[in-house]
């Protein structure tokens, strides 16, 4: 073999693309109010970034699936590198609100491409254990992002302007293209390949939507993983405000709060190798459900505080990490490889879909308190257990049952 010839992507690769991706999530929050003034307009206006982004994320998650089962994952997932990159460069150039949003929306185009082909081609070479295992090394990339953006977004605001935090992520994006460029050899062959057809993309978007088991994992990990948009949504209001948490003290809990789901996720990894993925699931949904009742059951008994908060959360999202790699190794294995874009594309838009959903449901809430809190973690803690118990584990024990 040619000393030239592209060597398949190593997981430290895949990892600083989706880090990447999730940096660009939240590193800009500090700079808010700077931007708002920088730019001349409204808080209210400078907060549509993030469902810019979310939104732009999820939908776009169902065209790059497709286009990688199609041409190949290595040209979209280096295009959407390269797309992300120049996206960035050009929000932290943006001399209006309206250029930032337009710049948002693209950057999150060329993010979520790093996402949805990055866990196909984890699937391309791995399933069952062996892609939760690698499942699980992408869930912490996809942890440690908005763990140490805002800490990270809060020092180059002190140091530069809110312009340096979207300079900072085109660094970290073309960092990715660059080390990805002459070792990225192209993991699904011609011949698994699929042409452009709209009408089968669609069915088989049908197919997948009718696939109980696929449905169920994605519905189970999209359920859990909002808890953590319960808390970014509503506690800043409820801790700062309500609470009078200084912003300091917040800034650090939001880093720390990750930091359970990036534990659970390495723990997965090894679990993996000795238990049933699907007990794994099992026991992450029953542990988020914990940490949802704790939250809800201080909240209407008048007893809750800060640290009741976090430690609430904390619990749901040990919860999720610990189910968040075996539900897509165990949705993306459930399918057959020359559809596992299509697949990897409508679990992240389910995922994403739920984020953006929540998000602004929450946003909507007047006077948001603990309360409120409570009940959305705990809700969505019960709709992703119920999903797994309805389409997944209930299907697997009528089979297991069968003569």
């Amino acid at each position: 073999m040619s000393d030239k010839t592209p060597r398949p992507p190593s997981l430290a690769i895949l990892f600083l693309m989706m880090f990447a991706s999730q940096l660009a999530l939240t590193i800009y929050l500090p700079a808010v109010v700077d931007i708002a003034a920088d730019l001349d307009t409204s808080l209210t206006q400078v907060q549509l970034i993030i469902p810019a982004y979310l939104g732009a994320f999820a939908v776009m998650q169902l065209v790059a699936g497709p286009l990688s089962d199609t041409f190949g994952r290595r040209p979209v997932i280096l295009g959407g590198l390269g797309l992300f990159t120049i996206a960035s460069i050009a929000c932290g150039l943006a001399f209006n609100i309206e250029i930032l949003l337009v710049g948002r929306f693209f950057q999150a185009m060329g993010a979520c491409t790093t996402i949805v082909v990055g866990r196909a081609i984890i699937r391309d070479g791995s399933e069952g254990k062996s892609a939760a295992v690698a499942m699980s090394y992408m869930g912490m990339a996809m942890a440690v992002g908005p763990a140490i953006a805002p800490f990270l977004g809060g020092f180059l605001v002190s140091w530069f302007d809110w312009r340096a935090t979207f300079f900072a992520t085109g660094l970290v994006a073309l960092s990715a293209l660059i080390a990805a460029l002459p070792r990225f050899a192209e993991t699904l062959p011609p011949e698994m390949r699929r042409p452009p057809n709209i009408p089968a993309m669609l069915r088989n978007y049908g197919a997948l939507a009718r696939n109980r088991r696929f449905m169920g994992y994605s519905l189970t990990i999209s359920f859990l993983t909002g808890t953590f948009q319960t808390f970014i949504v509503a506690a800043p209001i409820i801790m700062v405000n309500q609470m009078e948490v200084s912003p300091t003290l917040f800034g650090f809990y939001v880093m720390i709060v990750p930091g359970t789901f990036m534990v659970a996720s390495y723990l997965t990894g090894i679990l993996g190798k000795y238990f049933q993925l699907d007990f794994l699931i099992a026991t992450g949904c029953g542990i988020a459900i914990t940490g949802g009742l704790i939250q809800f059951g201080f909240a209407i008994t008048g007893n809750s505080t800060p640290l009741i908060i976090l430690i609430a959360i904390l619990i749901s999202n040990f919860g999720t990490g610990l189910a968040f790699a075996n539900c897509y190794g165990q949705s993306l294995s459930s399918v057959s490889p020359s559809i596992a874009g299509a697949g990897s594309a409508l679990t992240g838009f389910v995922h994403m879909g739920w984020a953006f959903l929540i998000s602004f449901m929450l946003t909507q809430v007047n006077d948001i308190n603990v309360v409120d809190l409570g009940i959305s973690q705990t809700a969505t803690t019960l709709a992703s257990t119920t999903a797994f118990l309805v389409l997944v584990w209930a299907v697997r024990s009528r089979n297991e049952n069968r003569p």
